[in-house]
Parts: structure tokens; C-alpha cells; sequence
């Protein structure tokens, strides 16, 4: 898949809204899960026409009225940022795939251990390692 500045716009606001979620103090694992099993998450990584132009701020206030969001331990901002920009390229090459099936393939605990490895590969590629493993997992 070819990426414009668009969709690096729209990944980066990702990757932001994951950081908004620890200057708040939210709790990092809780707030991946709830995010990917939420409405707004659906929104956010399902559907071909998501407003992220609206930013990550106004983001946040709508999914804080969707989900109750406990405070707690917090990842790296490095990390947290990572798994927002992955989880919406995902969202680009696997369009089909729900943020429900991104999550069970790629769970936080996962995507903690494999951080220091994937994260120096390109997006797309972590995808599909991140996609190998859950297969080979599963046989």
C-alpha cells in the first residue's frame, strides 16, 4: 500500500491519542483494550471514512464518555505512541480486520515484549510478524 500524507496524518493523530491517554493518566493496557473493543474504537480503525482530523483531543473526550477509564500504570510515551500509529496503519493494509481482531492477534502484553524488535522495522512489517506469530500461536 502506497501511504500519502494523509494517512501518515491519520496514524500520527493515532499515535497521539494513545500519548493523550498517559498524560491523563490513564492505564496504559486498559486503555488499548477498551479503546479496540469500543464504538469509537470501530470507528476509529473500521471505518474508510474516520473524521481524525478532528484531532485526538476532541477524540478523547468522546471515548471518555463511552468507556469508564481508570487511572493507573502508564507505558512509555515511545511505546504508547508505536502502538496507536501501528494499530491505524494495521487498519490501512487490513482493512477488513476489526480492531477486536487486531487486538487478539496483536494483545498489549505482545506488542510489550516484541516492542524493541518491531519497533525499528517499517509499520507494515510489524504487521505481518505481529500476524505470523499469532498464526503459528494458534497451531
Amino acid at each position: 500500500m502506497e501511504f500519502n500524507h494523509m494517512y501518515f496524518g491519520y496514524c500520527n493523530m493515532s499515535g497521539k491519542l494513545f500519548v493523550l491517554a498517559n498524560r491523563k493518566g490513564y492505564e496504559s493496557k486498559s486503555f488499548i483494550e477498551k479503546l479496540m473493543n469500543s464504538e469509537t474504537g470501530e470507528h476509529l480503525y473500521h471505518s474508510p471514512f474516520t473524521d481524525l482530523w478532528i484531532g485526538e483531543t476532541y477524540i478523547m473526550e468522546v471515548f471518555e464518555d463511552e468507556a469508564a477509564l481508570e487511572t493507573g500504570e502508564t507505558l512509555s510515551d515511545d511505546f504508547m505512541y508505536w502502538a496507536g500509529y501501528l494499530f491505524k496503519v494495521w487498519s490501512f493494509v487490513y482493512p477488513d480486520e476489526t480492531p477486536v481482531e487486531m487486538l487478539e492477534q496483536a494483545p498489549v502484553d505482545t506488542l510489550r515484549q516484541m516492542f524493541l524488535g518491531l519497533h525499528v522495522m517499517s509499520y507494515e512489517q510489524a504487521v505481518e510478524d505481529l500476524k505470523d506469530l499469532y498464526i503459528s500461536r494458534r497451531k
